[in-house]
């Protein structure tokens, strides 16, 4: 945590852009065994990991876009159910790779409410559309009964 502290903080009195790179270099030059502090070590001290964080106009900056990235709502309505089977399928995949996690997470949920109300729908018609072909079905067989049972 000692070389950490002081590479970042040797980095922001040179008005250097302090990132994971930065303090790994900067360390091996202030430490005595020219050693340094490696991106792993960074990473899993939690210490030392706050301490960059804190620092690191970066690390600020990507934290600010994850947080104010769109809604998961948003992005759902931003891409209606209207999808095209013959659509162009890279595009749609760079699409879906530029979303968040939880963007994809909504997506799929939306799309997966909206098929299984749309397998809903089509049992409701085919029963709906049996049940009237068996009505036609009665009919014709009442009139054929109907007209073999009339004097002629």
């Amino acid at each position: 945590m000692r070389l950490v502290k002081a590479a970042v903080d040797q980095l922001v009195k040179e008005g250097q852009v302090v990132t994971i790179e930065a303090i790994c270099h900067k360390s091996a030059e202030i430490d005595a065994e020219g050693r340094g502090v490696k991106k792993s070590a960074l990473l899993e001290n939690q210490e030392a990991h706050v301490y960059y964080c804190e620092h690191s106009a970066s690390f600020r900056t990507a934290q600010a876009r994850k947080r104010t990235g769109k809604p998961a709502n948003a992005s759902a309505q931003a891409h209606p159910l209207r999808i095209d089977p013959h659509r162009d399928l890279d595009r749609a995949r760079y699409r879906y790779l530029q979303m968040t996690k939880p963007e994809v997470v909504e997506r799929l949920l939306t799309v997966e409410q909206a098929y299984g109300e749309l397998v809903e729908q089509q049992a409701r018609l085919q029963f709906e559309m049996l049940a009237r072909e068996q009505a036609r079905v009665k009919r014709s067989q009442d009139k054929r009964g109907k007209n073999d049972h009339e004097p002629k």
